[in-house]
């Protein structure tokens, strides 16, 4: 089965995907097609990207068009492909949909630290990486509104949201094969895994799952502090929750976890 992973910036989904090709799996990145298509004109990817989005402004998204096109195309006629891209979950039908969520300043370290990035992205500070990030996840929302008429960070949309803040790449990769199997066999059509270190402690209330309220990406406990406290005392890199309570956070505040209330 072929597995789109997607998330925050700076969520480690890149990482993820490398770790999956070990196991096994073929990486279709829409930026390396993005690289490929720059060589064959013979210019560089930021001249590229400057006249795609110049064709854009002019209603041409035919590159755009092309990249969602091959990467249905592949997802129905191959199999074992991680698609590291941010839309595969809605063009590569069939498939694993992940969506990996971390918290605005664990990924916001992560970018300002990636010497990886330090070509072409530089920050004078974390705090400036962190509102740069947020101001980037504006313009996503509002331009896949635009052009496809979906909400990116709807996390109802995917099969598995998965957190990433206190945890590897390898553990991820490993919990995604896991939990593929799993929704194979019919297991689970959704399911969502938090870090059980990052749910504030916030409830006394037990019971047979755990049950977290959320507010701007930020996850405190509602129902279910045996299960955690036992998860926390095991500890556990994952925990199976479900949303109780969701709350506007702000204009920072991107993920909407409303429609997986159950």
């Amino acid at each position: 089965m072929n597995i789109s992973i997607t998330g925050n910036l700076g969520s480690g989904k890149s990482s993820v995907a490398k770790i999956l090709q070990e196991q096994g799996y073929e990486i279709f990145s829409t930026g390396k097609v993005f690289r490929q298509l720059a060589m064959e004109k013979g210019v560089s990817v930021e001249e590229f990207n400057k006249q795609v989005n110049e064709a854009a402004s002019r209603g041409d998204r035919s590159v755009d068009k092309m990249i969602d096109d091959t990467t249905t195309k592949i997802s129905e006629e191959r199999d074992n492909v991680v698609f590291d891209s941010r839309l595969a979950w809605h063009f590569a039908v069939k498939s694993f949909k992940v969506f990996v969520i971390t918290d605005i300043n664990e990924s916001s370290r992560r970018v300002f630290h990636d010497s990886v990035r330090a070509n072409s992205e530089s920050y004078s500070s974390q705090e400036e990486c962190k509102k740069a990030l947020i101001n980037r996840q504006k313009l996503e929302t509002v331009r896949y509104k635009e052009i496809y008429d979906i909400d990116y960070y709807d996390m109802s949309n995917y099969n598995l949201v998965i957190e990433s803040t206190d945890a590897s790449p390898q553990e991820i990769a490993n919990e995604i094969l896991d939990k593929m199997k799993a929704y194979q066999s019919g297991a689970f059509d959704k399911l969502m895994e938090l870090n059980p270190s990052s749910i504030k402690m916030e409830s006394d209330v037990e019971a047979d799952r755990i049950f977290v309220n959320e507010k701007g990406g930020i996850f405190s406990l509602n129902a279910g502090k045996n299960l955690l406290e036992a998860a926390i005392k095991e500890h556990a890199k994952f925990v199976t929750v479900q949303i109780a309570k969701t709350q506007d956070g702000g204009e920072d505040s991107f993920m909407d976890f409303s429609k997986m209330i159950r």
